[in-house]
């Protein structure tokens, strides 16, 4: 049996872990904090169109990864709110999952189900695990280790400032806000906890800790809300592309493997299945990289959505959250298991290759 550590008791590396258990082997589990779980409690959305062909995510999880998680709710409406037009959709949308370190969250329902113990508080060197095991699976969150390696590039960096609010919420529906003036090409959520909690986020591209406050305090005038704000936090996030995810004994896994794209953000289903994936390839002999090919592919295809988004203006978005809820085109996106980033990448792609040909030359 190869000998495995795993950096991180995430849900990447708790996934990695028990897929390496399903397969009898007993990896080693390294983890800086004192329990699973991230340090404050939200609410992910995972949004079906985002993970196509997958038509359920949570069958999907049970039936495919042998993880039986079990979601909040199903996600049922999103309503979309941009400067001038708000528009809402219906249908089996998704889910919502708890994340943090409360019970029932993802993350403590995949330390339940696992048989390793933890070596918690300790702070594990990658280096020093890569000649005393066979592999090491990274899953600490950041791009420190794939830096390093020199297979990360940076996609986008965001400012994410969120809080645990309470007031009237409809447990299945996600709230969104667009709007340059306080989040330039990003957007800013809302997930319940349940129909009096509920997780708001702020995420604003290409910011510092400086400005992040006067945004949130901006999003908060602008769009007229008065929750009551329990818990707060601030944290910078980065988006990246990785490749290779695994460089000689090193495999790279969740965010720190690039396993967030880069287009919504929602990345629990792509840190859950690159954890799986790592398992699996290690303990079946498999190519972590061939494994996880469809998932860079889904990166690659909102990475061409994410270039068009980051030159919108705010009229730019009333016209197409207009589009995206017209009928026809409504039922086309949502209620179909079209797989619309694949298709609208290749539309993309042919489009500007037209513009560079009739672009006159200088």
């Amino acid at each position: 049996m190869p000998r495995i550590a795993i950096i991180g008791a995430g849900i990447s590396g708790l996934a990695c872990a028990l897929e390496l258990e399903r397969h009898g082997i007993t990896p080693a589990i390294f983890e800086q904090r004192s329990r699973p779980g991230e340090l404050f409690s939200h609410v992910a959305g995972t949004l079906q169109l985002m993970s196509r062909p997958i038509q359920d995510q949570v069958a999907f999880l049970h039936n495919h990864l042998h993880l039986p998680v079990k979601p909040l709710a199903p996600l049922r409406r999103i309503i979309m709110h941009t400067p001038n037009t708000t528009r809402s959709i219906t249908g089996h949308l998704g889910y919502f999952f708890l994340r943090g370190q409360d019970e029932g969250s993802t993350e403590s329902q995949l330390y339940s189900l696992l048989k390793t113990p933890v070596f918690y508080n300790h702070y594990a060197d990658w280096r020093i695990l890569a000649h005393h095991y066979d592999y090491v699976v990274v899953g600490d969150g950041i791009q420190q280790v794939p830096r390093i390696l020199g297979c990360w590039q940076d996609i986008l960096k965001t400012w994410v400032r969120g809080a645990v609010v309470l007031g009237n919420f409809d447990p299945n529906t996600l709230i969104m806000w667009i709007n340059t003036r306080y989040c330039r090409s990003a957007y800013a959520y809302l997930t319940p906890f349940d129909s009096r909690r509920a997780s708001l986020v702020l995420i604003v591209s290409e910011s510092n800790g400086d400005e992040i406050e006067e945004k949130w305090r901006l999003f908060w005038e602008v769009e007229g809300l008065d929750y009551q704000i329990v818990e707060s936090f601030s944290i910078q996030h980065i988006s990246g592309y990785c490749y290779p995810p695994q460089v000689g004994n090193v495999i790279l896994v969740g965010n720190a493997g690039g396993f967030m794209e880069p287009f919504l953000g929602f990345g629990l289903m792509a840190a859950l299945r690159s954890g799986i994936y790592a398992g699996r390839a290690l303990a079946r002999g498999e190519s972590y990289t061939n494994l996880t090919y469809d998932l860079r592919q889904q990166i690659i295809h909102a990475l061409a959505l994410r270039r068009v988004l980051n030159g919108m203006t705010n009229a730019d978005y009333d016209r197409l959250v207009n589009l995206l809820t017209a009928p026809g085109i409504r039922q086309l996106i949502y209620n179909t298991n079209i797989d619309v980033l694949k298709y609208t990448t290749v539309l993309l792609d042919q489009l500007e290759r037209l513009k560079q040909k009739i672009r006159p030359r200088m």
